[in-house]
């Protein structure tokens, strides 16, 4: 059977964490159950799941993280944390692992990548189609109320997947699926009208931030957090909008003041690098060199030397924002 979503450690007690796997016993052996789930209820300390799985058809984690609980999804290079009420969905292969804080309680739902749509009806194709195709992992806030009925549809599921061979048991979980997935897609949906319709205003006010912190070299997280939102749904927003990530924008900002101090004066470069965040002149140098392909000292004596033949200065690529 597909280890994805087992828990690493044995601290929890018999009774703590309730887990089934969909499909005949041969299929949950080979790996190929398509939907399983597990209840995760309070404990003292925290605990660890893992998310990724060497099969060639992945997982897919729905999670329903309750009011007070906090978790931290791994994925490669860095760790995010998210706060419930929330509802959060895990692409294949998004996240390594799922660390659950002491005292939390939470749902997940494993569904097998390019699989599970057999448990849902043709009329829940739409909503199967664009939760497959999600490219990033997506953390919704909802309303206390929402998460106690997707925790309610979960908790049946995996209460049939524990008999099923009671009667209508895979119907019944067929049907809590189909509700468990519109609903996500319906708050999908309208995360993304209320985007669009805010764009230009989320950007304008990402703007103001960076030209008021940019010397302070915060993370996209950091920039996340101060506009409300998710590391990822920013990163979206930016991407799409402005065909950049928000990191570039960050380091196109930083880029550009100091082309400009460079270009208004003679003050030294350490002193620039200083003024502008960096605390080691050599790292402020190759960063400079990484965006403009010159050293800032070469940077600086072509732009003087373009002034004085009457040419005009090299210019920096940055598109305007809205």
């Amino acid at each position: 059977m597909d280890r994805s979503g087992e828990r690493l450690d044995a601290s929890g007690r018999d009774g703590q964490v309730r887990r089934g796997v969909a499909g005949t016993v041969s299929a949950a052996a080979s790996g190929a159950a398509p939907v399983g789930a597990e209840l995760i209820r309070s404990h003292y300390v925290a605990r660890r799941w893992m998310l990724s799985s060497k099969a060639a058809r992945p997982f897919i984690h729905l999670l329903c993280l309750h009011e007070g609980a906090s978790i931290d999804v791994g994925e490669p290079g860095r760790t995010m944390a998210f706060t419930g009420p929330a509802i959060v969905w895990l692409p294949a292969g998004s996240a390594e692992y799922l660390e659950v804080s002491a005292g939390a309680t939470a749902e997940l739902l494993q569904l097998r990548a390019g699989i599970w749509h057999r448990y849902l009806p043709p009329s829940a194709e739409p909503a199967y189609l664009a939760l497959e195709a999600a490219g990033g992992i997506m953390a919704l806030p909802v309303e206390p109320d929402l998460v106690t009925t997707m925790s309610r549809s979960i908790a049946a599921i995996a209460a049939e997947i524990a008999s099923p061979a009671r009667s209508a048991a895979a119907s019944i979980m067929s049907a809590e699926l189909t509700l468990c997935v519109l609903r996500l897609w319906r708050l999908f949906a309208d995360s993304d009208r209320n985007e669009e319709g805010s764009s230009a205003e989320i950007l304008s006010r990402f703007r103001r931030l960076l030209e008021e912190r940019y010397q302070q070299h915060l993370r996209v997280s950091d920039y996340a957090k101060l506009l409300g939102m998710t590391p990822d749904r920013l990163h979206a927003l930016c991407s799409r909008e402005l065909k950049r990530s928000p990191s570039e924008l960050i380091q196109q900002r930083v880029v550009k003041e100091a082309a400009t101090r460079l270009e208004a004066g003679t003050v030294a470069v350490k002193q620039i690098a200083f003024a502008l965040g960096f605390k080691d002149t050599a790292y402020f140098s190759r960063f400079f060199r990484k965006h403009t392909g010159e050293a800032p000292g070469v940077w600086r004596r072509r732009v003087a030397a373009r002034s004085r033949a009457g040419q005009s200065r090299p210019t920096l690529n940055f598109a305007d924002w809205p």
